[in-house]
């Protein structure tokens, strides 16, 4: 619904501009030349109109009633889009949290402030920067810019970045059903390094080193096939 407004805006702007600009066109034109639209009275027009310039306009052609009826037509399309209902600007400071008392308004600065912190105490993450905005009614939109210190994995950081900020986003609202938050994140590079007495961060399971095979372990306790007597 939203698509097909803007279309129909867009292409009633370019109408009016197309239809202004041709209308000065022909004014300028026919003022210079009155037989571009009309029939130029030549020496008649001091007789008739007291001047040496006038014009006689015919109204009964084609196209003057396709002129006509365009006319009316851009008018009434002009009066439909200013008594037109506009629909509500989605907001852009706050978004609405449900609890049990009822709904509460929490600022996007809160809620970025929020992130921001809560992904900075990760030990990889140097520097991140938050952004949080509406795109629709329904889908909130999160965008988080990093920088990993050298030396670190910055593809297992983002993993352990995106769940600390869905899970504080969790914390700081609480969306009503239907609403949805979408999370994406952009690395920067490589900023800083890690103290000396930080610990490093952990790995993913799937990354952790798995023990190397050294080969049968003596002594082995080798029960006689068969079993015993």
């Amino acid at each position: 619904m939203a698509v097909k407004r803007l279309w129909s805006e867009r292409m009633l702007l370019v109408s009016n501009l197309a239809v202004a600009n041709t209308v000065a066109a022909l004014w300028i034109a026919t003022f210079l030349q009155p037989s571009v639209l009309g029939t130029d009275l030549g020496a008649q027009a001091a007789e008739l109109a007291g001047t040496n310039r006038a014009m006689i306009m015919p109204l009964q052609t084609p196209t003057a009633w396709l002129a006509f009826f365009g006319s009316i037509g851009l008018l009434l399309w002009n009066f439909s889009w200013v008594v037109r209902r506009r629909p509500g600007e989605l907001p852009n400071h706050w978004v609405v949290s449900e609890t049990a008392d009822g709904p509460v308004r929490v600022a996007l600065e809160a809620i970025e402030t929020g992130l921001r912190v809560a992904g900075e105490t990760l030990t990889e993450i140097t520097r991140l920067r938050v952004q949080v905005k509406l795109a629709s009614t329904k889908r909130i939109l999160i965008t988080g810019q990093f920088y990993c210190a050298d030396g670190q994995d910055h593809l297992a950081g983002s993993q352990r970045l995106r769940q600390s900020l869905l899970h504080r986003f969790g914390e700081l609202v609480r969306l009503s059903d239907g609403m949805r938050a979408d999370l994406e994140l952009e690395f920067q590079g490589f900023f800083g390094r890690l103290g000396k007495n930080t610990p490093e961060p952990p790995k993913p399971q799937s990354e952790v080193a798995a023990e190397p095979f050294r080969g049968p372990q003596y002594p082995i306790d080798d029960d006689p096939i068969g079993g015993s007597q």
